[in-house]
């Protein structure tokens, strides 16, 4: 694989933080004011403390190993036979309208992403809609735009996601329905961008060099090989769709965004059964989580044993399908442990507190809300802390307490937000994406510098407009 330069940037964003902590004094926003706390320094032993001591960091370790079982998936799946020739038939079935194929992977994961913010989860599905690019003839970095590039636009054009669209709501103390027409423009204007660029895309089809499509194929990690046998390609599928009705059912807030709870109701009916004092289900299948709270932990699982299923499905005996997956699992080892690294610049961030004295100083830069610094504290927040979970909690409270316009802060954050994780080398989908395609951060911004500053000036202008009404 092409090495990408991500973990070099990735180690020293993580020295800066260390370094500031030596710097800059440790503060901490609460209840409309900067509380100061002195210095905390990172030593060398805090290092692992953070790492391996907090309950935070454990919890992000159910992505990594999510990441791990889409690789295990994946590498059964590539050695059936079949997987191929499925793919291979639905790109030949786009001949002559391959860019119709590539807005329609680029609207749905953009619009799934804007609505639901599955986030790293879509993962499972990725490698592929990035074989299906590929086999059309197009190149790696049209293939990350179509998949990845769409998940990161549909971040900035969030509208009722729970992780991005809801926690900036509880953040400022809006309403889910404040801004919407401005989220709908974000998403519109940066969707359109990105479907110019993909329509815009070369693809070597067109000049119908087909050892050159081969080449570009076997940029694949899990394209596989094209064989033939006699067992049916509808075990494929059947597996397809039930992981995305298990997506929908699963990973969809249904009680917390849409006020749905039929999910909940019929899982708490169900677990209630007893006979006597023995609650049957319950002690069955233990703590599993009713559709809608589903999340890494119950999809891990689930990828887990569609990958036995598919295996056994087309006669692989338990020792090939061992090493089968064993393989996956070493495909996206690099990929997983450097999403791993980005949430390390967080955890480091976090204990050592510097941020909010920087974004004091920025926003004390004017008397009055400037929404230029403003812009740039986002910028900068979203780097550090890169999950907008974390970022509502501290970023978001002490940028908004210096404007009483909430429409203006709202698309700040959600806008900037956005456009900085496209760029930033802490944004968990662009890292994983990068890595996983194996291409380097320096050419990514190359090639997608113009998209991303333009993308910047729409959600300024948003900005400015929201101002002015």
């Amino acid at each position: 694989m092409k090495k990408t330069g991500l973990f070099k940037i990735l180690m020293c964003v993580l020295l800066s933080v260390v370094l500031l902590s030596w710097l800059l004094p440790s503060s901490y926003f609460y209840m409309g004011e900067l509380m100061d706390i002195g210095r905390y320094r990172i030593g060398f032993f805090d290092i692992f403390q953070f790492l391996f001591g907090t309950f935070e960091f454990q919890n992000f370790v159910q992505i990594f190993l999510f990441i791990l079982s889409v690789g295990v998936f994946y590498g059964v799946l590539e050695k059936t036979g079949k997987y191929r020739a499925w793919v291979d038939k639905i790109a030949a079935s786009f001949k002559g309208i391959e860019w119709v194929l590539l807005v329609i992977i680029a609207v749905l994961l953009a619009g799934l992403t804007s609505v639901f913010n599955y986030g790293v989860i879509l993962f499972m599905f990725i490698p592929f809609l990035v074989g299906l690019v590929l086999a059309m003839g197009y190149d790696k970095m049209t293939a990350f735009v179509a998949t990845f590039g769409a998940m990161l636009v549909g971040n900035i054009g969030s509208t009722l996601s729970y992780e991005v669209s809801n926690s900036i709501n509880n953040a400022i103390g809006i309403s889910m329905s404040t801004g919407i027409v401005f989220k709908l423009l974000l998403l519109v204007l940066t969707l359109g961008l990105l479907i110019f660029y993909l329509v815009k895309a070369k693809h070597t089809l067109v000049n119908k060099v087909e050892s050159k499509v081969e080449e570009l194929v076997e940029n694949d990690l899990f394209i596989g090989e094209k064989s033939s046998n006699k067992y049916s390609v509808a075990t494929i599928i059947v597996v397809f769709s039930v992981l995305f009705v298990l997506l929908i059912l699963g990973c969809t807030k249904w009680s917390d965004i849409f006020g749905v709870n039929i999910f909940e109701n019929f899982y708490n009916t169900v677990m209630g059964i007893k006979i006597g004092e023995f609650e049957i289900f319950k002690n069955l299948f233990g703590e599993i989580a009713a559709f809608g709270k589903w999340y890494y932990a119950e999809m891990t699982i689930v990828l887990l044993l569609s990958a036995l299923l598919v295996g056994k499905c087309y006669r692989m005996k338990f020792t090939e399908i061992g090493n089968n997956m064993v393989n996956g699992v070493k495909k996206v080892l690099k990929p997983a442990l450097l999403v791993m690294l980005c949430y390390a610049v967080f955890y480091f961030n976090a204990n050592s507190m510097t941020y909010p004295t920087i974004a004091k100083f920025l926003m004390g830069a004017t008397k009055n809300f400037n929404f230029m610094f403003t812009s740039i504290s986002m910028a900068l927040g979203s780097l550090e802390h890169v999950d907008m979970l974390y970022i509502a909690s501290y970023v978001i409270p002490q940028l908004a307490a210096g404007t009483d316009n909430t429409v203006t802060m709202l698309i700040i954050s959600q806008g900037i937000y956005g456009v900085t994780m496209l760029v930033a080398p802490t944004s968990v989908v662009l890292v994983l994406g990068l890595s996983y395609l194996g291409i380097p951060y320096t050419e990514y911004i190359k090639k997608m510098w113009k998209y991303i500053v333009i993308a910047l000036g729409i959600v300024l202008a948003l900005v400015v407009i929201s101002m002015l009404i």
